[in-house]
């Protein structure tokens, strides 16, 4: 069986954060990159908030990330990126303003050196850069360092000394390559024998030469052997000599500076102080340690294992001092000042350590009373330095503004510091130098110089500080003290501990939620993901609206009389009579294709009560509707400032009054001036309405463009000569109202002299107007002078990833010849538009055909149709469409608080691709003086292109699109047989029909945009409160058969949600009124297969992730959850902290504390929680003792005779008592039923249950894994597996039991076949009978692997085994007791290895329908990793599986990966050998066949890694151009459609 793999959710938090300069657009303050796992972000920070600019999925693994300055950096002023990963590899990359993304300068690769043969899963890598960016070094195994030199200007190091040439010694430009040859460093060999277990190391600021501080371990102990063995760990710090005679940038003479022994053996960390601070802070698990290169040692305890655990002495040890009781293991830290240290601890507690000052010398260390604030769970902590992205802010001169909290658990944090005045009185000052821990030093004027320096200059009068010092002992003083304030932060769910299906109600339709219990301490609760938006059903089946083929509402300023005088108005609103109001109403107008040719309504909602002037749409009636209209509308819109209507029909544009009443009509015919007849243009199919501007499309592709006169409040005809004529033609097109002032400010011209009209002074609000010719041409004209600023040659069929303006003039729509044209159906009435877009239908039109235009089946170039067939020709064009030719365009725009433009553009083969706009510089200007062209002046705006004047224009648009997203989608045929083949689908009576008949069964696609409006929500933030928050988006709804959301939130990027709906007709956003009610949110009007539905915007769910996501914040972590189906519940396993003790036979105490500041040691203890999934509220629980902790829960159904059906659903739970070192564990199971008693009517929700005890049964050892047979319940103790009965629901009895392995991690079943998933002994495949009650092992692993998860995995009629183990590595079996290598079905047989690089913990299996049938033929496994990653495991039929196992090979080779990495590398399963090998050249190159083998495997003999397809990979080819596409189907010999159809049978999350 073939399957594929696919990240449905990227790994959630940061583990690794540089703050780089990337990016120089106006605004932009800094960059952030941020790495979790095999995840890069790139965001941009404005304004003190985070901006998404980039995600990459990366295929390798993040190990550090760190900012480099190189000579170019110089050039451009932007810093580079270096990117460490796993397998020892360095990345080097750089800022592209052309691809607005990273390009790969270099990579370094150290696979192949000795040291890196064998790493070990433990080894953690280190990268680390020289804080002037003269080098960077990697950790290796075996206590090395790769070392990577950089070219250097002095300029980069010392800003102060003069220029140097930029060339090296073999006359190479040195900007060119950056780099030096890098070299691998032995430190035991190098720099000094004691080296070795290399815990930290740090680049020291302040030298003259880079010099490196090392953290070891050079004798390991453990907390056993102390009194043997207990200060092991010690610091070196070396220096590398950078001299230019040696052979590079930095030579191999490397000088030891310091050699500090005994240092405590639990130092985990080092922090190099800020320069102008001489030495480094190490810490420890049980103190802080200050070093610095004089060998002088100072320890600050914080409890009272420090001073047992090492014999490094606490001066001055205060009493307040002795009862502090803190643990920082798991903290972080990073200077906020010269002399302030901020301490975050694991659970959020923010301290501040203070550097006592001696002159230039550190003499001593304090730590703060109290925490200054709870923030998130570091991962890490860095100080945000004034050079980085702020320098402008107006902050103390030491201190730093910014600290960046990144974490892997919760929430990432920008946090600004801030000096506010406090008061304090002298007894507050004296507990403040009690906690201080002091070398012998220092007069009272050196203190409190230290003072200033720490808390910034004293607010004083007096000069002398003498006589300060006495009067501030005698009244309170005023300092400035340190406040850190929420800046902005990263949303983050954490590690997903577990996971199972439950089921919510949009509205009445029940919906399929995936409840997952995430994070940990505080940061625990559930996040729940759901596949489709979610938005509350307001009202349903709104039939006496209509809107089959339109809706749109949107709201009218309507006059009120104020006076006794009536007059006639104009459309400015000043009336000829008496005197005026306006109050604001809400209009609604449909559109139905019943009864022929149309119906339409006018609609105007009633009042929500009589108290309020609030329009409720939800209460419509028959009375309501003011007009009823014979046609078809193809678009309407407030016009003239919103006092009156414009309603655009298939046949005449009409003017209307706010009652429905006619103001003008303009009927769109042909005027002749030699006849008196006026004859009738082709229907109107498309229009775009842009207040004061009209735009119509017709069935011909001919295009009308008119304008309102505000003065006579009557619509006329504009001039089109400089669009090419009325004879041009158009696909599709739209208005563009720039509210972002994104191409005003990017307008550029070389001749001042042009006039592009009345523009707004700020650039806001300036209009444009958006066309696509036939040829694939795109064009963007400036309004009011309609004067062409940007243009896309034919490559914008093609879908590139970067549009960039092509200089061009005004391209010409010449007919077509006949041999080239593309016939399709027309039909008779014509679906709707919105009010600001334009979109393009199937019609009977003349196409130019370019290689780049047909995709889908490769239909190829309109010249190889011409050489073919007919017949082939029309097979290859698949349903009549030109499938190439651009569909609809949309420019509108995205996000949130600062909303960018974009660009959507659809493809006739269902390809959507969303582009953002960035500026970019102007195309340079042909040679040839402009002026002298067909003698035209110069201030003529345009120009008609000529093959002579490649850019003939003399306005430009100084941007480019940059493609954000791509999607791919299956469209159905919308035409129908019978369809009239005239121009417009003007034929003979029967066409008509056919026609008619074609408009109803078509699906109208189409871009829509809408705005939610300001509504509160209640929002998580780092500090775990809640409080109000505010989100506003500007977003697009795609209609048609394929209904979604497009979104782009600030920190998440553009994502794509779908409805949930089959297929959506129509779609508009009811306008938000100033009297609406602002806790209403935004309402939606929708037609979809449900009919008529008025929608509410939700608020509560986030949009940073690919998946719609709620939090349900609970304070403490879960490590189990299970959804009961037979009552809708949630039972979860809540995990807890409690004191343990350890007591001996006779139930005495073995140990208690003997100082205030040591306590007891803490334990896991759990609770079951009973939750209701509506309000997310416990109902009920039950407490385990402090020393049990639930190992596993699952809802099983078990025989019991208190129900008629004889079996019942139950609620298993199987638990470890902890005991301590010197007693086994043991264990229990428990069965709980969940029962309803009475409700409260003060509480919430109606119905209430609870959890009753059944039954409990005491194990010897762990119960580790439980699950449901056939009405048996199946759990195990130690290395064996029972198969009990519940006997009268009150005791279990045993039936059968089999010894399987050394711990069992999962059990799964499937009617009576049981999987037993190991974690020694891999995996066994077991069946029970009843008669007689036994167990039989039906196959096993024969080799010994450790298995964390195990699962069935099947489709149609075949099974395999799907096992994970801790490494992340993927393996399929299959049971086949025929095959003679699984010896007589003694052995299970593996079919495929894939690593997935990411430790997965808990899976759920759900059924794959692949049709309407009834009949589940397939299904698919989620599994959720300890990352935060959720992937899927999809089976794929054999046929497509070979042809996407060739494009991944295509896609490997012929894709410029971001870092140059290698995906086939990443997905290689290696194996090391344990035998031992002497360090000879023969070995070390048979150990290297072994790692870098495809899969090294002594059980089989073919390569492994073919079973498992990569959707990372695969997903390259969606966003890809069309050119590139066809490059690669070519290749492997099958056709872009073909690829594309077995994409998406395999996309998507469930």
């Amino acid at each position: 069986m073939h399957a594929l793999h696919q990240e449905i959710l990227a790994p959630s938090g940061v583990e690794f954060a540089a703050w780089v300069k990337l990016t120089v657009n106006e605004g932009v303050q800094s960059n952030l990159v941020v790495a979790r796992s095999n995840l890069l972000r790139i965001f941009e920070v404005r304004e003190e908030k985070f901006l998404h600019v980039r995600t990459h999925r990366l295929h390798g693994i993040v190990t550090g990330l760190e900012g480099v300055k190189v000579l170019g950096s110089l050039e451009d002023g932007r810093d580079r990126l270096l990117v460490g990963f796993k397998d020892a590899k360095i990345a080097l990359l750089e800022w592209s303003d052309a691809l607005h993304d990273f390009t790969t300068v270099s990579i370094h690769t150290y696979e192949r050196a000795p040291q890196c043969l064998d790493i070990r899963p433990t080894f953690r890598s280190l990268l680390r850069v020289d804080p002037n960016s003269r080098c960077a070094a990697l950790l290796l195994p075996q206590d090395a360092l790769a070392v990577l030199p950089f070219h250097q200007h002095e300029e980069l190091i010392h800003p102060t000394q003069g220029d140097q040439m930029d060339v090296d010694g073999e006359g190479n430009n040195r900007s060119d390559i950056p780099y030096f040859p890098s070299y691998i460093l032995d430190l035991p060999q190098s720099v000094s024998s004691t080296i070795h277990n290399i815990i930290d190391f740090v680049f020291l600021p302040g030298f003259h030469n880079p010099t490196i501080a090392v953290l070891f371990n050079e004798r390991p102990t453990w907390t056993g052997r102390l009194e043997e063995a207990k200060d092991t760990c010690g610091l070196i710090i070396f220096s590398m000599s950078n001299s230019s005679s040696s052979w590079g940038g930095i030579s191999s003479t490397f000088t030891v500076i310091t050699n500090i022994q005994n240092l405590p053996y639990d130092a985990y960390a080092l922090v190099p102080c800020i320069s102008g601070v001489a030495g480094l802070v190490i810490l420890t698990s049980n103190s802080i340690v200050y070093v610095d290169q004089a060998t002088k040692k100072l320890m600050l305890p914080v409890n009272g294992w420090a001073t047992r655990v090492s014999d490094i002495a606490a001066v001055n040890v205060s009493d307040v001092a002795q009862t502090r009781d803190l643990a920082l293991e798991g903290s972080r830290a990073a200077f906020i000042s010269e002399t302030t240290l901020l301490l975050i601890l694991a659970r959020g507690d923010a301290y501040t350590i203070t550097l006592a000052m001696d002159g230039k010398a550190v003499s001593g260390l304090s730590i703060s009373d109290k925490p200054m604030v709870k923030t998130t769970i570091p991962s890490l902590a860095m100080s945000v330095t004034a050079s980085s992205p702020h320098a402008g802010r107006d902050v103390d001169a030491h201190t730093i503004p910014f600290i960046f909290v990144g974490s892997t658990q919760g929430p990432s944090v920008l946090l600004k510091t801030n000096m506010v005045e406090s008061e304090e009185d002298d007894t507050d000052r004296e507990v403040d130098n009690d906690n201080d821990v002091r070398a012998p030093a220092g007069e009272d004027d050196d203190m409190y110089d230290d003072d200033a320096d720490i808390y910034g200059p004293s607010h004083t009068s007096a000069p002398d500080p003498k006589r300060e010092e006495v009067r501030q002992r005698d009244e309170k003083r005023r300092k400035l003290k340190l406040q850190l304030l929420l800046a902005d932060y990263l949303p983050s769910y954490g590690s997903i501990n577990d996971m199972a299906f439950g089921l919510t109600k949009n509205g009445d339709k029940p919906t399929p939620i995936l409840i997952t219990a995430t994070s940990t301490y505080q940061h625990g609760g559930f996040t729940l993901f759901q596949r489709d938006l979610p938005v509350k059903v307001t009202k349903k089946r709104m039939h006496i609206l209509g809107g089959t083929k339109g809706l749109w509402s949107f709201a009218l300023q309507k006059k009120v009389e104020k006076g006794s005088g009536t007059g006639h108005h104009n459309g400015t609103g000043n009336s000829n009579g008496g005197e005026r109001d306006t109050k604001d109403v809400m209009m609604i107008i449909s559109t139905d294709a019943n009864p022929s040719p149309g119906f339409s309504r006018i609609t105007i909602p009633p009042p929500s009560s009589t108290t309020s002037s609030t329009p409720s749409i939800a209460n419509i009636s028959n009375n309501d509707i003011t007009a009823r209209i014979q046609g078809t509308s193809i678009g309407a819109g407030p016009f003239f400032g919103g006092v009156v209507v414009l309603q655009v029909m298939t046949g005449s544009i009409r003017v209307l009054e706010t009652d429905g009443t006619e103001r003008q009509v303009i009927k769109d015919v042909e005027s002749s001036s030699s006849s008196t007849v006026s004859t009738p243009r082709a229907r109107i199919r498309a229009c775009s309405i842009s207040d004061p501007y009209v735009l119509i499309l017709r069935e011909d592709d001919t295009m009308g463009l008119f304008i309102g006169e505000v003065s006579k409040g009557k619509l006329r005809r504009k001039d089109m000569s400089m669009l090419g004529g009325k004879t041009s033609k158009y696909l599709t097109g739209c208005f563009f109202t720039d509210h972002t002032g994104m191409l005003e400010k990017n307008v550029s011209s070389p001749n001042p002299k042009v006039d592009l009209g009345q523009r707004s002074s700020d650039g806001l609000n300036n209009q444009w107007l958006l066309l696509v010719r036939p040829q694939g041409i795109l064009e963007l004209w400036s309004l009011p002078k309609m004067t062409l600023a940007f243009s896309v040659a034919i490559p914008f069929a093609t879908l590139e990833n970067v549009l960039m303006d092509s200089g061009e003039g005004v391209a010409s729509s010449m007919p077509v010849p006949a041999a080239t044209t593309v016939t399709s159906a027309t039909p008779s009435s014509v679906p709707p538009t919105a009010p600001a877009m334009l979109r393009s239908q199937s019609q009977t039109q003349d196409v130019t055909m370019t290689p780049v235009e047909s995709d889908a089946g490769d239909a190829g170039a309109a010249i190889q149709n011409r050489e073919k067939p007919e017949s082939m020709n029309q097979a290859k064009e698949t349903d009549g469409r030109d499938t190439g030719a651009i569909e609809q365009v949309l420019l509108a725009p995205l996000g949130e608080t600062r909303p960018e433009l974009h660009l959507f553009v659809l493809l006739r083969s269902g390809q959507l691709a969303i582009y953002q706009a960035i500026p970019a510089p102007a195309p340079p200007l042909h040679s040839t003086a402009v002026e002298t062209l067909h003698g035209i002046e110069p201030t003529s705006p345009t120009i008609a292109a000529t093959p002579s004047t490649p850019n003939s224009r003399l306005v430009h648009l100084r941007i480019a699109f940059v493609k954000v997203l791509s999607k791919t989608f299956e469209l159905q045929n919308s035409n129908i047989a019978g369809a009239g083949n005239g121009p417009g689908g003007v034929g003979s009576m029967g066409s008509a029909s056919g026609s008619a008949l074609a408009d109803q069964k078509k699906f109208t696609r189409m871009f829509l945009p809408f705005v939610t409006p300001n509504v509160s929500s209640s929002l998580t933030i780092p500090q775990n409160k809640q409080k109000k928050g505010t989100a506003t988006y500007s977003g697009v709804f795609f209609t048609g058969e394929n209904p979604s959301w497009i979104i782009s939130t600030d920190r998440g990027g553009v994502h794509l949600y779908p409805s949930g709906h089959a297929v959506v007709h129509a779609f508009t956003a009811c306008p938000v009124l100033t009297s609406r009610d602002p806790r209403i949110g935004g309402e939606f009007l929708i037609y979809s297969d449900e009919g008529p539905t008025l929608l509410e915007w939700i608020p509560d769910f986030g949009l940073d992730f690919p998946l719609p996501t709620r939090s349900v914040p609970r304070g403490r972590a879960y490590s189990s959850v299970v959804f009961d189906s037979s009552t809708s519940l949630v039972v979860a396993a809540a995990v807890l902290e409690a004191r343990f003790s350890s007591f001996d036979e006779d139930n005495n105490r073995i140990w208690t504390p003997d100082a205030s500041n040591i306590s007891d040691p803490t334990t896991e203890c759990s609770a079951l929680e009973l939750i209701s999934p509506d309000l997310w509220v416990s109902m009920d629980g039950y407490e385990f003792a402090t020393n049990e902790v639930v190992n596993a829960v699952a809802c099983v159904t078990l025989e019991t005779s208190s129900t008629e059906t004889g079996s019942k659903e139950f609620i298993a739970v199987g638990t470890t008592i902890n005991r301590g070192e010197d007693l086994a564990a043991k264990g229990a199971t428990y069965i709980f039923e969940i029962v309803e008693v009475v409700a409260d009517p003060m509480l919430a929700p109606n119905r209430w249950y609870r959890l009753r005890l059944r039954c409990r049964d005491d194990a010897k050892g762990p119960v580790t894994a439980v699950c449901g047979l056939n009405g048996y319940l199946v759990s195990s103790m130690g290395q064996k597996i029972f198969v009990r009965a519940f006997d009268s629901d009150e005791r279990l009895v045993g039936v059968a039991f089999m010894d399987v392995g050394v711990y069992v991690t999962s059990l799964r079943t499937i009617k009576n076949l049981l999987l037993v998933g190991d974690a020694v002994k891999s995996v066994s495949f077991v069946a029970f009978q009843e008669d007689p009650y036994k167990l039989v092992l039906l196959a096993k692993d024969k080799r010994h692997l450790c298995v964390i998860t195990a699962d069935f995995f099947f489709a149609e009629n075949e099974m395999t085994i799907f096992t994970h183990d801790e490494e992340g590595i993927l393996r399929l079996y299959d049971y086949n007791p025929h095959d003679p290598e699984s010896g007589d079905g003694r052995h299970l047989l593996m079919r495929s290895e894939f690593n997935s690089q990411a430790e997965y913990r808990t899976t759920a299996l759900i059924a794959r329908r692949t049709s309407t049938d009834t009949v589940i033929p397939q299904a698919k496994l989620l599994y959720g990793a300890t990352n935060g990653s959720i992937a899927t495991i999809t089976p794929v039929e054999e046929s497509a599986a070979k042809r996407l196992q060739l494009l991944q090979g295509q896609l490997t080779r012929n894709i410029q990966h971001v870092a140059g990495l290698n995906p086939r590398a990443l997905r290689l399963v290696i194996y090391v050998l344990l035998a031992f090998y002497p360090p000879t050249s023969y070995s070390r190159q048979l150990h290297f066949c072994f790692l870098y083998s495809i899969v090294r495997n002594d059980y089989v003999s073919k390569p492994l890694s073919k079973g498992v397809l990569d959707a990372n990979l695969l997903v390259h080819f969606e966003s890809s151009s069309i050119t590139r596409q066809r490059e690669m189907t070519k290749q492997i010999g099958t056709e872009i459609g073909i690829v594309r159809r077995d994409w998406m049978v395999l996309d998507g999350p469930w």
